[in-house]
């Protein structure tokens, strides 16, 4: 028999013989030819942004990680230990899921200090480090408190069924649109969908950090209406390095960046694709999955909660104002190296001559 493994988006056919191995097995196998056909399709020292090609540089077979096969139809997880035969039939189709490499602790070591965030005391040093994947995040008791009170307020609003741009009501040109209470967590949903729409390569896992830590840090706040379970969902996917797919085109940092802060949301929710260092990319449900996370499943005003920023210009700003400062120490000390070397004199630096 022969059956159609999904690894990393490919497609790749897998003689089975009569179905006597064990699905641990045929995961291990599609890996290995998945490694093999890329190391043989790219030719070393080819600069390539695609993944694939950074993976047949870095990827042995011996290095590969598989957290669990799936039925491609209907999403069954297969055990391992169960033989093909019995839940497969022949020409059928699975996916292997939380594929990856486990980087060496000279490549990503975890942090295992906390850096307590109360949306109000962020600085662009300590986000520069969080971005680095030094430090792991947790909130303040009191940015929790008030995370729960203002969450607290929408539930009121939901519970005497005010009209509340947002909450209860549609957006935009839908503003005076009422939304059923049935509806609110639906509204919320489709509002991440529609707005994920970004295009390019995804931003680094270093600029995608920043941009998670920067939204955790102003929902911490409390002026947001996001629910705690929520926001300790961003947290944990941040610690555990879990960084979804945010593209780097989409926004000019005006009136909000809903394009890439849609696309952060959606990779919470479960949906799109997620990258962590020990899965690589992949589905971002199943990569939660192997890091024992939960997708969000969000309420009333949740979605809008997690969109409307400038987190993402943000982001990139603090990391070229990094840069900057960086440049302008190094070019301070090549200049008094340079007069060093040259046996100049210091008295043209004089403070009392100002030209």
């Amino acid at each position: 028999m022969k059956v159609s493994v999904r690894v990393r988006g490919e497609w790749l056919a897998v003689p089975c013989g009569d179905g006597e191995h064990d699905i641990a097995w045929l995961g291990r196998e599609a890996v290995g030819r998945y490694h093999k056909t890329l190391n043989r399709s790219v030719p070393r020292g080819t600069h390539d942004s695609n993944h694939k090609a950074q993976a047949a540089e870095q990827v042995s077979e011996s290095s590969a990680v598989v957290a669990a096969v799936r039925k491609t139809r209907g999403g069954a997880l297969l055990a391992p230990s169960d033989l093909i035969k019995d839940v497969l039939d022949d020409e059928d189709f699975v996916s292997v899921v939380g594929v990856g490499v486990f980087l060496s602790p000279s490549k990503y070591v975890a942090p295992s200090e906390y850096l307590t965030l109360d949306g109000n005391s962020l600085n662009p040093d300590d986000l520069v480090t969080l971005g680095a994947g030094g430090l792991k995040i947790r909130l303040s008791s009191e940015a929790e408190n008030r995370v729960l009170e203002s969450r607290a307020l929408v539930e009121r609003i939901v519970a005497e069924q005010k009209v509340v741009y947002g909450i209860t009501t549609g957006f935009g040109k839908f503003a005076r649109k009422v939304i059923s209470q049935e509806n609110l967590g639906k509204l919320q949903l489709n509002l991440i969908r529609s707005h994920a729409a970004g295009v390019g390569a995804p931003l680094s896992p270093e600029k995608t950090r920043m941009l998670l830590a920067l939204r955790i840090n102003v929902l911490a706040k409390g002026c947001s209406g996001i629910s705690l379970p929520a926001l300790r969902c961003l947290i944990n996917a941040f610690n555990a390095s879990c960084l979804p797919w945010v593209p780097e085109k989409g926004t000019v940092g005006a009136s909000g960046d809903l394009a890439p802060l849609s696309h952060l949301a959606l990779g919470m929710l479960g949906e799109g694709r997620m990258w962590s260092p020990s899965t690589g990319w992949g589905d971002a449900k199943y990569v939660m999955e192997s890091h024992n996370l939960k997708p969000i499943v969000l309420g009333a005003k949740e979605g809008l909660a997690l969109i409307n920023g400038t987190q993402f210009i943000t982001a990139i700003g603090t990391l070229a104002l990094s840069k900057a400062e960086n440049i302008v120490r190094q070019c301070d000390v090549v200049a008094a190296l340079t007069l060093e070397v040259m046996k100049g004199t210091s008295r043209a630096f004089d403070s009392v001559r100002w030209h």
